[in-house]
């Protein structure tokens, strides 16, 4: 299969995985009728769907410096996609926590086996766009999974659109399985990708003991700091903005739901235009990424403070204000993920690829699932979901001091990766 056809595929598998993870969302209020459960449970719902597949995603990041990617990939689609189907019948609040749990994994394991994969399709020079593409699709995919359920569950009710998100990616991943190759390990690191075409083996060898030997990388310790703090907003934002909009804003679901398309719109051209903009800045010196990134982060936060509190947004003048800064703001907040997943994939060694995007997923994946809990639960406790959702924007600054220590650290890491990769190549010639 061609470079731009295998990654045309990943984009489309990963679109329809994340549709999933906000498929609940426009429906909030509906599933709590109906099941008779509130805020907070709906949190701890949406907290498991996320922090237990990162969880156990460790294990999947280890196979995959390890096995087959190609094989973990399909098996990481079904495990992900059967669940979300059967969520359509739940019939109560632990049927559906247990489902969702499950459904979480699959997306939580597919995570740093794709990752692992591409790295060794493309060069350091060329993953920062490819990382952008693939970054943009797990965004689209969050639109995705919003526009089916905000606008096919008021009509239709909240369980149709679990069976829409999920049947078309079985189809997607069986084609890939059956059309795809195995690329080989190193075959795009420069120093052995020579080697590695002309048939000898890239000798770097999987251990377990690695996963504490990478928390000790400057580089991979303040990213993973910045992945559990700046994805807690993240997390409470986008998963009960329709909800907020419609309580406390006075906007149908449905006009609340289109507020979020445009939002999700912004964030598909922040993450996009971030990564090529990072790429960019990454070849002039390898310390404008992160300083970017720190900047973009911080003048988000106060671009997304300003939105939330945008004053009657149910009239024509202040729905249209609503819609041109909610997209400015997600813009902005958005351009430092391509960025930072290409800052992990260059930092690490080709073997273990897959363990440091399984810890990464973690982190992001604990920040995610901690903002929707701590966006429930602020919501209960201070009986306001406005003000929850202000602290929980409050922490992308938190995020953005921490970059700050990646533009001291990463060209270090980066001549360290640079020096073992000749060092390898050298054992390789022997």
């Amino acid at each position: 299969m061609k470079k731009w056809w295998l990654l045309l595929f990943l984009i489309l598998i990963l679109i329809g995985l994340n549709a999933d993870q906000m498929i609940i969302s426009p429906n909030i209020s509906m599933i709590e009728r109906e099941l008779r459960i509130n805020d907070a449970q709906i949190g701890y719902i949406a907290s498991s769907f996320t922090v237990i597949g990162a969880i156990l995603s460790l294990i999947w990041g280890y196979l995959s410096d390890k096995y087959q990617r190609r094989k973990l990939m399909f098996w990481a689609i079904l495990v992900g996609e059967i669940p979300c189907f059967f969520s359509a019948f739940a019939q109560n609040y632990g049927e559906l926590f247990f489902l969702r749990a499950l459904t979480g994994i699959g997306v939580g394991a597919m995570y740093p086996v794709v990752f692992s994969y591409v790295s060794d399709i493309y060069d350091e020079v060329n993953r920062a766009k490819v990382v952008a593409y693939l970054t943009t699709a797990i965004a689209m995919g969050s639109v995705v999974g919003m526009a089916v359920a905000g606008f096919v569950g008021p009509s239709y009710g909240w369980r149709l659109p679990f069976v829409l998100v999920s049947l078309p990616n079985i189809v997607l991943i069986i084609l890939f399985y059956f059309l795809s190759k195995e690329p080989k390990r190193g075959a795009s690191e420069y120093a052995v990708k020579e080697l590695v075409n002309s048939g000898v083996p890239y000798p770097g060898r999987v251990r377990l003991s690695d996963y504490k030997k990478l928390v000790t990388i400057p580089t991979n310790f303040f990213l993973f700091l910045q992945g559990i703090v700046g994805t807690i907003p993240w997390g409470a934002i986008p998963f009960f903005l329709v909800t907020f909009l419609n309580r406390y804003k006075g906007l149908s679901i449905q006009n609340a739901t289109v507020v979020f398309l445009v939002f999700g719109l912004g964030d598909l051209v922040g993450t996009l235009s971030g990564g090529i903009i990072g790429a960019k800045l990454y070849k002039i010196k390898h310390g404008y990424m992160p300083l970017f990134c720190s900047i973009t982060t911080g003048a988000g936060t106060f671009l997304v403070l300003w939105v939330l509190a945008i004053p009657n947004v149910n009239t024509v003048s202040g729905y249209i204000i609503l819609l041109i800064s909610g997209f400015a703001a997600a813009t902005v907040i958005s351009m430092t993920g391509p960025n930072v997943t290409t800052m992990v994939m260059n930092v690490n060694e080709v073997e273990n690829r897959g363990k440091i995007f399984s810890i990464f997923n973690l982190t992001n994946s604990l920040g995610t699932g901690i903002g929707k809990l701590v966006g429930g639960s602020l919501s209960m406790i201070l009986g306001s979901m406005m003000m929850a959702l202000n602290i929980s924007t409050l922490f992308w600054l938190v995020c953005a001091f921490l970059l700050i220590f990646v533009v001291v650290y990463i060209g270090r890491d980066l001549e360290k990766i640079h020096l073992k990769m000749e060092k390898i190549a050298r054992e390789m010639r022997t």
